[in-house]
């Protein structure tokens, strides 16, 4: 936590500085105070988002462990990719009003997005996430590739399936495979390293499985 909040003071700090380069800038254009404030805050906004995606890429470059244990430098690196991220969503969510959280923001920072997905809620490690086509992610689920027990860093691939259904208020731990066309009920819970088969309904904390579609064919 100590780590965590250093990192964030220290980012938060340099946005800060960028913010008043830029809005110095602008000045120079003799816009009025409010239109200068309003195009400061947009262009700081963008290149913030510029500042802390690189900063997260090379952070993940650095890692010499992508999954499992992490230990050392390596929990350094994680805590950056993971402070840069909170720091951007929580800025579009204050820029963006009323609105969900863009994708390219989840792109900027490795979410490799597929045709016809819809996340409805934050997601962390967003570079261990693997989500299929036509995939729906309900609000306020947790879905995270790394997990913190005990003081120690644990990572590893989520992986969910072509058109599956997830509702809110899940909680899906690293390492779960989610097979093709399954249904997970609000308020799931998904241990780490678990795996759903494919064509299936599962509910409960933990989950079981509730039944088969395929019993219906």
């Amino acid at each position: 936590m100590v780590l965590f909040f250093l990192i964030q003071l220290i980012l938060i700090l340099c946005l800060i500085c960028l913010f008043l380069l830029v809005f110095t800038g602008v000045e120079s254009f003799s816009f009025g105070l409010v239109p200068t404030l309003v195009i400061s805050i947009f262009f700081t906004y963008f290149l913030s988002l510029l500042i802390l995606a690189s900063v997260h890429k090379l952070s993940r470059l650095l890692m010499k462990t992508k999954e499992g244990d992490i230990e050392g430098i390596g929990v350094v690196l994680w805590t950056i990719q993971a402070t840069t991220l909170d720091i951007a969503l929580t800025l579009t969510q204050k820029i963006m009003i009323h609105s969900i959280l863009p994708d390219f923001v989840y792109r900027l920072f490795g979410f490799k997005r597929r045709k016809g997905v819809s996340i409805l809620t934050k997601m962390w490690d967003p570079d261990l996430l693997d989500i299929g086509e036509n995939t729906l992610i309900g609000t306020d689920t947790i879905i995270s590739g790394h997990q913190i027990s005990q003081g120690r860093l644990y990572r590893k691939k989520v992986i969910v399936g072509k058109n599956v259904s997830i509702g809110g208020l899940c909680i899906i731990a690293p390492g779960v495979t989610i097979g093709d066309n399954t249904i997970v009920a609000f308020g799931s819970s998904i241990p780490p390293n678990w795996t759903l088969d494919s064509n299936s309904l599962y509910g409960g904390v933990p989950v079981k499985k509730i039944k088969s579609f395929e019993e219906d064919l």
